[in-house]
């Protein structure tokens, strides 16, 4: 349960899985598990989910394209050290925004087409 994998990215959590975060769910989206109350329950649908942890709009807006293939859940968690989390299928975080920081879209596009294909 320790391995990281690299992704291209920094951030502590990109290349490893998902640790199981409690969620309260912000924006209910009708396409999404409505009984969501885990970050594990995100993965039952076999699509990633992009967790916008602190209303980022800007985050949902990039993987607006992909949204037939990446569930964007708006959600509050304890955790202080990110804001948004892109989750392969698989659990692994494929691209992070730390807590704070400016979004540079590019490198969330870029985890969006590697992992999910070109946009719709």
């Amino acid at each position: 349960m320790d391995a990281r994998y690299d992704l291209g990215d920094d951030h502590r959590l990109v290349g490893t899985l998902c640790p199981d975060m409690k969620l309260t769910l912000e924006r209910p989206d009708p396409d999404v598990v409505t009984a969501v109350t885990r970050s594990a329950d995100l993965l039952r649908e076999g699509r990633g989910p992009l967790l916008d942890l602190v209303d980022r709009a800007e985050a949902r807006d990039a993987a607006a394209a992909w949204t037939g293939r990446v569930n964007t859940v708006t959600a509050r968690t304890g955790r202080g050290d990110v804001d948004a989390l892109l989750i392969r299928p698989d659990g692994c975080v494929a691209w992070a925004l730390p807590t704070g920081q400016d979004l540079d879209a590019t490198p969330l596009v870029r985890a969006l087409g590697t992992w999910f294909g070109q946009p719709a």
